[in-house]
């Protein structure tokens, strides 16, 4: 049964693919390199399943995603998507190539080596992507919204100035104000410039809008309505970040222990204590960056005095005594956190992410009440 067991792995690339298969009972090693799609690939892998062998496959987390697995798991192969970075490293070793990576990375498949990514379902993985082009939107309008105000700075139009130096910016008053300006320019290319600009922003504030209104109906989908009902019970945390936790984290019964989680969103700690010396530093950032950034922001008011205000009374319409229990305890715990820490004279952004952190091991309660 070992015997004719192979491992194979596959570096992919826009160029081509280059696979090789090892079995670890006789040492054999097999290479092949096919087109870069997944119907070539099959084509190979043929060759191997007509040889009488059973076929396990695996190759590293690119930009294809889960298509690729997907396609071989439909034509009949196990396949795994490895994480890039939990695969080993050979010290000495100085000398890199497709075909060596490929070879290095079947021989760790083989011994067991390898971490697996979690695969979502088709239909998590689509609205998770719906989700991330909302955040890559936002992202745009503020480089946007900084890029307007740069110019404007350059072409002496400075909102902070005289009766206006405490007001924000980008409010109904600063637009009105903006739009006035603008049409107080006597040169025609800064008019054209700065007008373009803010239609600009404004199509792009109206796609933001859309996709706040959709991703609002998918998390009344059964799929995802009780997940977010629990989450929306913090203080911090509306349905936005509740459906980026639920569709970045899938099924929260795959991490047994809050630690696991944590180690996922790449907040542990990172570590180098020798010879009776305990040495402790920043959090790993060797994790899902979009479950990090979520829970950091929804700890921005983690220092204030616990208290449950209308809007959060009003999120938590509907949701279970145990989530809004568990919620209230994570309120509580989180302000003496930051209260101690900032007694100590920690950086505030230091204590937001390490309430950031105690805050997800809530979250890992929260969602396992709401999995029932």
């Amino acid at each position: 049964m070992e015997a004719s067991l192979v491992f194979i792995a596959v570096d992919v690339d826009d160029n081509s693919f280059h696979g090789c298969g090892f079995n670890r009972v006789t040492g054999e090693v097999r290479e092949f390199v096919c087109r870069p799609s997944a119907g070539h690939l099959v084509k190979k892998l043929e060759v191997f399943r007509q040889g009488g062998f059973t076929v396990r496959v695996c190759y590293e987390a690119t930009y294809l995603g889960y298509s690729l697995q997907r396609a071989l798991a439909k034509a009949g192969y196990d396949c795994a998507v490895i994480a890039p970075s939990m695969i080993p490293d050979r010290v000495g070793k100085r000398v890199k190539t497709d075909r060596l990576d490929c070879r290095k990375m079947a021989e760790y498949f083989a011994n067991g080596q390898l971490t697996a990514v979690h695969v979502p379902s088709l239909e998590d993985e689509m609205v998770r992507d719906l989700v991330r082009a909302r955040k890559f939107l936002s992202q745009q309008m503020t480089a946007l919204k900084i890029f307007i105000l740069s110019t404007c700075r350059r072409t002496g139009i400075h909102y902070h100035e005289g009766e206006n130096i405490d007001r924000h910016y980008w409010t109904k008053q600063h637009r009105n104000w903006l739009e006035q300006k603008i049409g107080e320019q006597k040169n025609r290319a800064q008019v054209i410039n700065l007008t373009l600009l803010m239609q600009q922003l404004g199509q792009v504030e109206e796609r933001v809008e859309m996709y706040d209104a959709e991703i609002g109906e998918f998390a009344q989908n059964e799929a995802y309505r009780e997940r977010v009902k629990a989450l929306r019970c913090y203080r911090g945390i509306e349905t936005l970040t509740a459906m980026t936790l639920v569709t970045e984290l899938g099924d929260i019964r795959r991490f047994g222990h809050p630690r696991q989680l944590c180690s996922y969103a790449g907040m542990e700690l990172v570590e180098y204590s020798s010879g009776g010396h305990e040495r402790r530093y920043r959090m790993s950032k060797m994790g899902n960056r979009h479950v990090r950034t979520s829970v950091v922001e929804a700890c921005q008011l983690a220092s204030l005095m616990p208290k449950v205000g209308k809007a959060l009374k009003v999120r938590r319409n509907g949701a279970s005594a145990k989530c809004v229990e568990i919620a209230d305890r994570c309120m509580k715990r989180l302000y003496q956190k930051s209260q101690r820490l900032l007694r100590k004279g920690k950086m505030a952004n230091k204590v937001k992410v390490a309430c950031a952190r105690e805050m997800l091991c809530f979250v890992w309660e929260s969602l396992q009440v709401a999995r029932g």
